[in-house]
């Protein structure tokens, strides 16, 4: 019988797993974890354990892992203009988890999980994310000091007016990804 420690358990708002597996049909793995040693239950359970080790022999191995390195990630990315949702849409991990791991609520998480947050790039940020405007004001005072006025450069964008307006602390991804096209190939 596996060990329960039910009050600590219970002080942590879970219930005790014989109790989840009561609800089970026999060849759930559940049951068999909760001491069910019926045929259909060992079948589930063996089943699950090879299951593991072919992901073991493919390199996806999924046991728990620290979460320092997925905060650290995730906070990097929010600096680039990576959010929280743009991340799940990119990883297909929920909000909940993304925020509790950011925010260090979740400190243990499953090494797919991490390796699913880890392939997130700054690259992935939507459109319309805000990032830091240091090099975007950068790139248009370059511009500026070249000889080219606003006027052309508004034009160049695209913009109904002839003023840039580039004096906020952040732009969206979009604004710098224009203004780093137009700088390139102005100045090549």
């Amino acid at each position: 019988m596996p060990v329960e420690h039910s009050d600590n358990l219970a002080a942590r708002g879970m219930r005790p797993i014989s109790e989840l597996a009561a609800s089970r049909p026999h060849g759930d793995r559940l049951r068999y974890r909760a001491g069910c040693r019926c045929s259909l239950c060992r079948t589930a359970n063996t089943q699950y354990e090879a299951q593991r080790q072919r992901a073991r022999k493919a390199g996806d191995w999924n046991g728990i892992v620290s979460a320092k390195r997925a905060k650290a990630h995730l906070l990097t990315l929010s600096r680039h203009g990576v959010g929280r949702r743009a991340v799940g849409a990119a990883s297909d991990v929920g909000d909940t988890c993304l925020s509790q791991i950011r925010c260090g609520e979740k400190t243990r998480i499953r090494a797919r999980t991490e390796r699913r947050i880890l392939a997130v790039t700054p690259a992935m940020a939507s459109d319309r994310a805000l990032v830091p405007s240091r090099d975007t004001i950068k790139r248009i005072r370059q511009l500026l000091a070249e000889g080219y006025s606003e006027q052309r450069l508004a034009h160049e964008l695209g913009l109904k007016t002839g003023r840039l307006q580039y004096h906020a602390e952040r732009v969206t991804v979009r604004t710098a990804y224009r203004i780093e096209r137009l700088h390139k190939r102005l100045t090549e």
